[in-house]
């Protein structure tokens, strides 16, 4: 607890220090739509998490319904918590707490096989030294809060450590069920008794006979737990983001791959390709497209954000700027240098460990070689998944990278999960094993044997001073991570900035001046009648902020499923005729209701990323809302000109032209 308790602590020290990010929204593409989503179950309740997007398509809702179950605990008590400040808590505990555990978690799948029962120094000081590693690079937890915020994928990225450590458990489970029915099923053959199968079955009345009874129900025990597990555990993290399994098979595939039994890997090989399918299905009925044949022409707004060096760099180490980075890279290339020795002679590490706990008094670990290829192939994996997603373009890089949105953002949240368990795995079989190493120091003749056997210039080194090298090497870089990381503190600069009002850049996303406008607009239109305005003029925090009904409550509703309506309102818009336009936004606010049109102000310029944003231009063009105007269609009922140029509130004139 100790590790992970100064895990959170790096978190806590990271997270901007402004009481502003506890009252108000973070400025950012994807922040209003999370926020949306809360308060979208908070008014709807549960039901409403099957369908939490504006076209009522699905979206993963485990993070937000966690940040409304808060909201709800606090009315409880008589409090009322701000939906930022439950987002925030959901956000610091999960990174802050859950993902440096999960990280200790599956760094114990290795520790375990160092220390011997009962004192377990080793394992001891890696769980303080984990946690912390964990919270080093700028990869993940922060840039999930700095980039988009990518809360739901963020989420399921902090659970993934305990699926990954979970199968891998699975694995030893289920290898081990088959590896003790081939051994008894070679020892009846050796002894005759499967030529007595025909014999009528008796009860076993001796110890030798009752033995091999009580470890199969043994080893049917020990399965069916992680069996439950992995189930239980894959399912909550995908529950938090269905995309999360690509990870986890991208990860895991060596390991199945290298352990499990051709059918096994047979039968995986065909869930992936159902898999693929289904979200090529699922992809054409929710995004409409011509270009699925042509992978080359996939994403075709991507622009390379890094050049193939320096994504590289950027990988090796641990994406840790100042001296903490090159530490990290220095220790990672030792790190492959150690495991290639492993995979050369696996039979000198773990030789005390049990292999798992159905494996009493074993003497070493039997995946030792195949884990060392699994983690240095899933570690290939990730860098090339990396320089994909950020430095190349065409038909393969589009494929590699297309169940990670082809963008750099997710990739580069996983990298931790390639380098992590490669320093461990490579310290663990260091300070794994028995007896003492001699290593080698030429400049005194290290090497040369004398007359009497003994090799000079040498130096023995026992287990425990291995342990204790060891230990040192990572709290050094555990430590010096922490120091002149400038990538990291800059994402913090960075969610600090996003969380003040101010009026410097007065196109932004949220000012000072949309702040007070968006109030005055509520007080206008109350929080039941619908109001019309382009969501990247900032006017979508209006929902989160006073509860607003816009219509465009996120940046991009998406005309698919249920959402005809946004494309149809643009389309009547555009379209310069009254009667079609008040025949398709009157309905919106039902009879009682009027229906508003608000102008803002132009798209802000940290929001030009979004690739369809010319669907909003009809409602910048001042001829057209002035034509419309003089004809009645829209009237206006409030002037905003004090909080910028042209800014007003508008109700559509539903009684005066109806076709």
């Amino acid at each position: 607890m100790i590790g992970v308790g100064i895990a959170f602590g790096v978190v806590m020290g990271w997270f901007p220090h402004t009481s502003m990010i506890w009252q108000y929204p973070l400025q950012q593409i994807d922040a209003p739509a999370h926020y949306y989503f809360v308060r979208r179950i908070l008014g709807e309740g549960l039901g409403s998490a099957t369908h939490l997007w504006p076209n009522d398509a699905y979206y993963p809702p485990l993070f937000h319904m966690l940040a409304a179950g808060l909201v709800n605990l606090a009315s409880v008590f008589g409090a009322k918590m701000p939906i930022y400040t439950a987002v925030n808590i959901v956000w610091l505990v999960t990174s802050g707490i859950m993902w440096p555990a999960g990280v200790l978690l599956l760094s114990t799948y290795w520790t375990r096989l160092v220390d011997p029962q009962g004192w377990r120094p080793f394992s001891c000081a890696m769980a303080i030294i984990v946690p912390v590693l964990s919270v080093s690079s700028a990869s993940h937890p922060f840039l999930m809060l700095a980039r988009g915020p990518l809360y739901a994928y963020g989420l399921a990225t902090s659970l993934l450590p305990y699926w990954l450590y979970v199968t891998l458990r699975l694995c030893d489970a289920l290898t081990d069920r088959w590896r003790r029915h081939k051994a008894g099923a070679a020892a009846d053959d050796k002894t005759g008794r499967g030529t007595q199968a025909a014999a009528p079955a008796t009860a076993p009345e001796t110890a030798s006979e009752i033995a091999p009874t009580m470890k199969q129900a043994q080893a049917r025990a020990l399965v069916w737990p992680w069996i439950l597990g992995f189930i239980a555990i894959g399912g909550l993290c995908i529950f938090a983001h269905p995309r999360i399994v690509f990870s986890w098979l991208l990860l895991m595939a060596p390991f199945i791959v290298l352990r499990m039994p051709w059918k096994v890997i047979a039968g995986l090989a065909g869930a992936v390709v159902c898999g693929a399918a289904a979200l090529l299905v699922y992809m054409r009925g929710s995004y409409q497209s011509n270009r699925y044949g042509n992978p080359a022409a996939w994403f075709h707004t991507f622009v390379p954000s890094r050049t193939v060096p320096q994504a590289l760099r950027t990988f090796i180490t641990d994406n840790i700027s100042g001296p903490g980075g090159w530490l990290m890279a220095g220790v990672t290339v030792l790190a492959l240098v150690v495991i290639g020795y492993v995979i050369a002679r696996p039979q000198q590490v773990f030789k005390r460990a049990d292999s798992n706990a159905a494996h009493p008094g074993e003497s070493g670990y039997h995946n030792t070689r195949r884990d060392a290829i699994a983690l240095v192939v899933a570690w290939l994996l990730l860098m090339l998944l990396f320089v994909c997603s950020t430095s190349l373009t065409g038909w393969f890089p589009n494929i590699v990278a297309a169940a990670w949105y082809r963008a750099e953002t997710r990739p580069l949240s996983m990298i931790p999960f390639g380098v992590i368990p490669l320093l461990v795995f490579a310290a663990c079989a260091v300070a794994g094993g028995d007896g003492s190493v001699s290593v080698p120091m030429p400049w005194k003749g290290g090497g040369r044997v004398r007359s009497s056997g003994r090799v000079c210039g040498d130096i023995r080194l026992t287990r425990t001073a291995r342990q204790s090298i060891v230990v040192v090497v990572l709290a050094a870089l555990a430590v010096t991570c922490q120091f002149g990381n400038t990538e990291r503190a800059g994402l913090s600069q960075s969610v600090y900035h996003n969380v003040q009002l101010t009026d410097e850049r007065p196109d932004e996303q949220l000012t000072s001046s949309k702040y007070r406008a968006l109030g005055e607009v509520v007080k206008v239109t109350g929080t039941r009648a619908v109001v019309i305005s382009d969501p990247l003029n900032g006017s979508m925090y209006a929902v989160s902020l006073y509860g607003a009904n816009m219509l465009y409550p996120i940046y991009n509703p998406m005309k698919e499923k249920n959402g005809a309506i946004f494309e149809q309102t643009e389309l009547s818009f555009a379209s310069g005729d009254d009667a079609r336009l008040l025949n398709t936004v009157c309905p919106l606010g039902g009879g009682d209701t009027p229906t508003y049109f608000l102008t803002m102000g132009p798209q802000a310029p940290s929001l030009q990323m979004f690739t369809f944003r010319q669907q909003f231009d009809p409602f910048h063009d001042e001829g057209l809302i002035a034509q419309y105007e003089r004809h009645g269609t829209l009237v206006k009922v409030r002037d905003l000109g004090q909080y910028g140029h042209g800014w007003a509130l508008y109700r559509f004139g539903c009684g005066v032209v109806r076709g």
